[in-house]
């Protein structure tokens, strides 16, 4: 008798893929404060025992959502992309403006402030992610060299990072526009 699935190919999902999408879903939707572990594990389609097999709790499923899943300004951007404003702001759009990364984000911020062992966690990657930031500004000025004085490259990547974050995590009303963001993030990389 043949196996009639055979030809079919097998769409399982891990229980742990199931609940980071549920979870990036919930977080970007609703925040860290109003997500709850039984909405997540709804929306991953798994029981709240598979859950708590895999986590202890919500912030630690978030901790992970973000290492594996969100997108930071390094990895988003290439040396090309800080020598060219135009390019650099359809990037940061990317980021910016898409509501299941902005909402993660937000997410991740507001569990920060309350959640210590996130809070330490975050105290580790935030200088991690600025010196991947200034080595990518260091290969773009050698690529393009500049004969201005120079803003040191981690100065300028925490600047940058920290501008980014507040249009993501602030209301924009009176901020400056990506465009604006990226002309500015431009001048500081290239003097």
């Amino acid at each position: 008798m043949s196996n009639l699935n055979s030809n079919s190919v097998s769409t399982v999902v891990p229980a742990v893929q199931r609940l980071l999408d549920g979870a990036h879903e919930v977080f970007a939707e609703r925040g860290y404060h109003a997500a709850n572990v039984h909405e997540i594990c709804a929306h991953a389609q798994v029981g709240i025992g598979t859950f708590y097999a895999n986590f202890d709790h919500k912030r630690q499923l978030l901790q992970r959502l973000m290492v594996e899943r969100a997108v930071t300004i390094p990895s988003l951007l290439t040396s090309a992309d800080l020598a060219s404003p135009e390019r650099l702001a359809a990037r940061l759009h990317t980021l910016i403006d898409d509501p299941r990364s902005a909402g993660l984000w937000r997410a991740w911020h507001q569990a920060v402030v309350e959640e210590e062992d996130l809070a330490r966690f975050q105290a580790q990657w935030w200088p991690a992610t600025i010196g991947q930031l200034a080595v990518l500004i260091e290969v773009a000025r050698q690529e393009h060299p500049s004969r201005r004085e120079l803003i040191d490259a981690p100065t300028v990547a925490w600047m940058t990072l920290t501008l980014s974050r507040e249009l993501v995590l602030s209301d924009r009303q009176h901020a400056p526009d990506v465009e604006g963001l990226a002309r500015l993030v431009h001048r500081l990389v290239f003097g």
